[in-house]
């Protein structure tokens, strides 16, 4: 009918139903930017003081930090290149953030005995 392809399905021609595809596609990169951008952001105002490989000396340093009341956040990247699947617990690396004006309250935390 005059140029337009009707799917019996939606009622839209091909060329709107590309649109909104375009537009969903779009949305989803606007979302998935805006929360890279935050990440990035909530991590501005604070400093690696720690950096842990295994799960027994991330909950060592993490208890410290515990201890003393010192708020703390955990990064832990992604370490695609690990040949020993089974036994990650003991090779995953844990990387812990504190506020910048706590740090030297942190790193004599994490020094204790």
């Amino acid at each position: 009918m005059y140029g337009k392809e009707y799917s019996v399905q939606d009622g839209f021609s091909k060329n709107e139903r590309e649109l909104k595809m375009y537009i969903m596609i779009g949305i989803l990169v606007f979302v998935i930017a805006c929360a890279v951008i935050a990440k990035l952001i909530s991590y501005k105002y604070w400093t690696c003081i720690y950096t842990a490989f295994g799960n027994e000396n991330y909950y060592k340093a993490v208890a410290k930090l515990e201890r003393e009341g010192i708020p703390f956040k955990t990064k832990t990247p992604i370490n695609l290149g690990t040949e020993n699947f089974q036994n990650r617990h003991e090779t995953t690396q844990y990387d812990v953030f504190v506020k910048k004006e706590q740090e030297h309250i942190a790193q004599r935390a994490i020094n204790k005995n």
